[in-house]
């Protein structure tokens, strides 16, 4: 009796083989629902930030259409610092923007440049295909312009929706530092461009 009873409790421990195929049946199913979870999640980030200026709309958008003069006021300068290579070139449309490095990959072209309008851009942010579209425009009312700049794409499947949070809140802080930046450097301009000259 007592070796009988010995034997069915030796066979009812689970053996390794048995682990592993309740672990591979665990990973498969968290998996699946990952996978699930992802396919029904938005994938659409969507940011806009405005900024008053005191400032020409003449002076703004001559910082805005011309990418070459991004480095002063678009790009973060902690970006460079954490290994982010940018390439800047042209100005109006037909103009383009491309980094890599520091977790970022991308570019994107001008696509329409007007004083009155402002500028459009399409852009390819972590794939090959255009995946954002983006604007800067201008309302002009008491001597100031509010600058509204506006961001919008969409993030590959499955995976991408578990980001847009991440993307909406970095995208948030980055273009409101450039806005800020942009403000502080169409100002100094006028101010520079006021001031009497200097006594030779």
């Amino acid at each position: 009796m007592t070796r009988a009873t010995d034997e069915l409790a030796s066979d009812s421990k689970p053996t390794l083989g048995f682990l592993i195929k309740w672990i591979g049946i665990f990973i498969g199913l968290a998996i699946v629902a990952l996978v699930g979870v992802g396919l029904v999640l938005p994938r659409q980030w969507e940011v806009e930030v405005e900024r008053t200026i005191e400032a020409s709309p003449e002076a703004v958008h001559a910082l805005v259409s011309d990418v070459e003069q991004w480095d002063r006021w678009m790009f973060d300068p902690a970006a460079e610092a954490a290994g982010m290579r940018v390439e800047a070139s042209g100005q109006g449309v037909g103009a383009t923007v491309s980094w890599s490095g520091g977790g970022s990959t991308g570019e994107m072209h001008l696509v329409e440049s007007t004083l009155e309008s402002g500028i459009r851009w399409d852009g390819k942010i972590e794939t090959d295909e255009v995946n954002n579209h983006g604007s800067i425009t201008y309302a002009v009312a008491d001597g100031q312009v509010t600058v509204t700049l506006r961001d919008t794409g969409e993030l590959p499947p499955v995976l991408g929706g578990f980001f847009v949070p991440v993307m909406n809140s970095g995208l948030r802080q980055h273009f409101e530092g450039a806005l800020g930046r942009l403000e502080a450097t169409a100002e100094g301009e006028v101010e520079g461009d006021a001031a009497p000259a200097a006594p030779e």
